[in-house]
């Protein structure tokens, strides 16, 4: 977890070796780190799980974080849920439907996109739910950035979230009010 020299959330490094190479670079300073050791030829080095920058980064709006409805985006925000029947599915049994067709000129938005199973999407078909008589769980819509980072964290692996709630708690880092 990559954090902002003012401790703001700025993003998930997917790959270990980026959040090392932040540190021995100088551009970030670890807070937490995991057990894990890794060598080169000459040296040894603890894996970062919490990295502050060094300087302030200027960031643009958070357009970029789950504001594409990507499946996954869709499928965490809605639970894995099917929007209109609400049976649980998963990954590969699930789909993702826009609500307001993209042939009729729906957008292509986390607040025009659901988790659909494959049979309420094929029932639908090309219709808005209002025309084939169904109706919706919950009305789509953009995350916010509290839901943002709580994706993320449900989706990360149980040692990495625990290091970074341990380091957030350590530190009084509240990325969410509860």
């Amino acid at each position: 977890m990559v954090l902002n020299q003012s401790y703001e959330f700025l993003n998930i490094e997917e790959d270990w070796l980026d959040a090392l190479v932040l540190v021995l670079s100088g551009k970030a300073e670890p807070v937490a780190e995991y057990d894990k050791v890794v060598r080169s030829a000459r040296a040894s080095f603890r894996l970062p799980a919490v990295v502050i920058m060094r300087h302030q980064v200027t960031v643009r709006r958070r357009n970029r974080l789950f504001q594409v409805p990507t499946k996954r985006a869709v499928f965490l925000r809605d639970r894995f849920e099917c929007q209109y029947c609400g049976i649980r599915i998963t990954m590969n049994s699930g789909t993702r439907d826009h609500v307001h067709p993209l042939s009729r000129k729906g957008a292509h938005s986390l607040a025009n996109v659901v988790t659909a199973c494959k049979a309420c999407n094929l029932e639908k078909a090309n219709r808005t739910p209002e025309e084939a008589g169904m109706v919706l769980r919950s009305r789509p819509r953009a995350l916010s950035e509290d839901e943002k980072i709580r994706c993320l964290l449900r989706t990360s692996r149980s040692e990495e979230r625990q290091a970074w709630l341990d380091c957030m708690d350590r530190l009084g880092i509240n990325l969410w009010t509860t």
